[in-house]
């Protein structure tokens, strides 16, 4: 005849002998071999002879069953002398008589394979769909559900598990050398509870929760001994957001029998005897995680001692997440540096490589986006009929969203040129295309359309700067189509857009630009304006578009000084050869 048995004071008998071919163990009373403990499931386990040979079998229980520290999936051979654990409860299997045992204290015996013995320790990154906050703790006064810090009496016996202090000395003093050198977070993790586990050997269960980017609680390092890291890892928020809210650790000598935790049947179901949390603490005094070790063990106790190790523990690791942060920025910085470098370089593919050649006339252009990509454009496209389209665009705002615009306002241009017979039919195409996207985001414009075989220009503006000419032989500078200036693109379709025509006699300059040239700011907030650009144009220093363009550029640097570009700029000049 086979027996169970155990020590545990939980179970009615010591011994239970096996005389049938099936018995069942649970919390239940109707079970063969019952267990007076709320972490049993109801009907847990059961053993059951089939030829001569023992099984034990895991009735798909809540804490599972474990078979010389080994999860119980399916039904599995009881060899003579293993050891059956059931929640806090061990049983000794033998397949004849108690003599037939190794000789000695029956009890010392079982709570040395039971405790004392070496299991495995298993660390994971935790599976973000195994993770689960305890939700029976979301009502009532948090505060008043846990237990004071660091005032906690252990009522239960203490392990000889626990380090001597100068074991834990040279162990603080390890992970403080090692956290210095990580900067990897899941490194940085990974070592703190290998260090916590050799720090506290009686620790069953170690885990870290961080705030992540939304300021959610996220669990990201979890180590287990001697358990299943297969199964559902539950953490009680209560405990977390507690230590949290007041910055402040929090033991418990065994949390599952403490009426302070108004919580019972969670922890019940954490099957977590002692506990100890200690928040993590930046360098703004602000909590962004917490550390937390339990045991669930009966004969197993954390004390104050331990807490205050693990609070120290706690600020060497909250130094090495934040260093861990910092790289992470500063890797994805390098990162967006580079990505922003190469649309740079993108973006300038997308402005002519040259100006144009023609006899008549004469070309100057020049583009700073604000930041490393913006939102500014301007183009020179060849037409049929020995014709020039110059256009000069401003997407709304600046940085990537607008260069990403700006790509799409470059193909959208060359289209519409392309298919049109006219520069209004072109601005009207481009318009009821960018209205189209439904994009809360417009475009002003100036498309000048050049014929090269009468000299003529035909200027359409949607809601852009107006184009300045200066004439050669008068000296006049005027602004060209103010009254016939439309809507800016991608705000109305199908709206009617109009031109205007001017003959361009020898010597006469027209100047392009957008509003981060005449709006640049100085010191005192003062903008440089368009009647300014206009009087250093009337000097009559500068007679070519060269000569127009940096007389233009030296203004803007002059005015601004040292105070930094609002947006972007972009100007383009071109005047007929004398």
């Amino acid at each position: 005849m086979a027996f169970l048995t155990t020590s545990n004071p939980s179970v009615a008998k010591r011994q239970f002998s096996i005389d049938k071919n099936e018995i069942t163990i649970g919390r239940d009373e109707g079970n063969d071999l019952h267990i007076k403990d709320e972490t049993v499931s109801r009907w847990h386990a059961k053993v059951t002879k089939k030829n001569g040979v023992y099984y034990i079998e895991d009735n798909k229980s809540r804490n599972g069953t474990l078979l010389n520290n080994q999860a119980v999936l399916q039904p599995t051979r009881l060899p003579d002398q293993s050891e059956i654990q059931i929640c806090e409860v061990t049983f000794i299997f033998s397949d004849g008589e108690v003599s037939r045992r190794p000789s000695g204290n029956l009890d010392q015996f079982t709570v040395a394979q039971g405790l004392n013995s070496d299991p495995t320790i298993s660390s994971s990154s935790i599976n973000q769909s195994s993770v689960m906050f305890d939700e029976f703790e979301e009502s009532g006064d948090v505060s008043a559900s846990v237990m004071s810090q660091l005032d906690i009496p252990s009522h239960h016996s203490r392990s000889d598990n626990h380090a001597k202090p100068e074991q834990k000395l040279r162990a603080l003093t390890k992970i403080t050398h090692a956290l210095s050198e990580s900067v990897e977070r899941d490194e940085v993790l990974t070592k703190i509870l290998d260090f916590l586990f050799q720090l506290f050997t009686e620790a069953d269960r170690g885990f870290i929760v961080l705030k992540n980017d939304e300021g959610k609680l996220e669990p990201l390092g979890f180590k287990t001994r001697g358990a299943r890291t297969d199964e559902m890892v539950r953490i009680s928020k209560t405990i977390v957001k507690t230590v949290m809210g007041n910055k402040h650790p929090i033991i418990s000598s065994d949390a599952a029998m403490d009426d302070r935790f108004d919580m019972s049947q969670s922890i019940v179901d954490f099957r977590i005897r002692s506990i100890m949390c200690a928040p993590l603490i930046n360098s703004k005094d602000e909590a962004i995680g917490v550390i937390q070790l339990d045991t669930l063990k009966q004969s197993i106790a954390f004390d104050n001692e331990d807490l205050e190790t693990l609070v120290t523990v706690a600020m060497q690791a909250s130094l090495a997440i934040q260093k861990s942060d910092l790289f992470l920025d500063f890797k994805r910085a390098q990162s967006i540096r580079a990505d922003l470098e190469l649309a740079h370089e993108l973006q300038q593919r997308f402005l002519p490589q040259s100006s144009p050649e023609t006899e008549e006339f004469e070309f100057f252009s020049f583009y700073r986006p604000m930041q490393q990509v913006g939102g500014d454009y301007y183009d020179f496209v060849t037409l049929e009929d020995n014709r020039l389209a110059i256009i000069m665009a401003d997407v709304v705002g600046h940085g990537i969203a607008a260069a990403l615009y700006m790509a799409k306002i470059s193909a959208e241009s060359r289209f519409a040129l392309a298919t049109s017979k006219t520069a209004v039919e072109a601005v009207q195409k481009m318009n009821n295309s960018l209205s189209g996207l439904n994009i809360d985001r417009f475009v002003t414009l100036a498309l000048c359309v050049l014929d090269l075989n009468t000299n003529k220009m035909t200027i359409v503006n949607a809601g852009h700067m107006p184009p300045i000419l200066q004439k050669a032989a008068t000296g006049e500078i005027t602004q060209l189509a103010i009254e016939e200036s439309g809507l800016p693109l991608g705000i109305m379709e199908d709206f009617n857009y109009e031109s205007i025509e001017i003959q361009l006699d020898p010597g006469d300059q027209i100047v392009l630009y957008t509003d981060g040239i005449n709006e640049a700011m100085n010191a005192d907030g003062e903008q440089l304006t368009t009647e300014a650009m206009i009087e250093d144009m009337a000097s009559g220093q500068a007679k070519n578009p060269d000569a127009i363009g940096n007389l233009i550029r030296e203004s803007v640097a002059r005015h601004s000084g040292r105070h930094p570009a609002i947006d972007d700029m972009c100007l383009v000049c071109l005047g007929r050869k004398p």
